[in-house]
């Protein structure tokens, strides 16, 4: 009998993408207008509210500066320097 090992996936976000909430809101607003029943339809109304909520504070907090005395390494380092230290001077005897 051969065993089979369940596929890990390695590398994934730890915190889902404000498109992704996106897409789950529109899938609960999609599921919504099909609902026959009126009780399930207004939860996945709010369901999506929820989701476009949590996708706009993603963005908000994306397009937030970081706070002062944090450099950003995201954004430009052209100040940051990596060449070769200066030479030092001589030594006295």
């Amino acid at each position: 009998m051969q065993k089979t090992l369940q596929k890990k996936t390695w590398g994934r976000p730890a915190m889902p993408s404000a498109a992704y909430f996106r897409r789950q809101a529109d899938i609960c607003l999609r599921l919504s207008l099909i609902s026959s029943d009126g009780e399930v339809s207004n939860r996945l109304i709010i369901m999506a509210k929820e989701y476009a909520t949590k996708a706009d504070a993603l963005e908000e907090a994306a397009a937030d500066p970081p706070p002062a005395g944090v450099p950003d390494l995201a954004g430009n380092q052209a100040g940051l320097r990596l060449g070769p230290n200066p030479p030092e001077p001589p030594a006295e005897c």
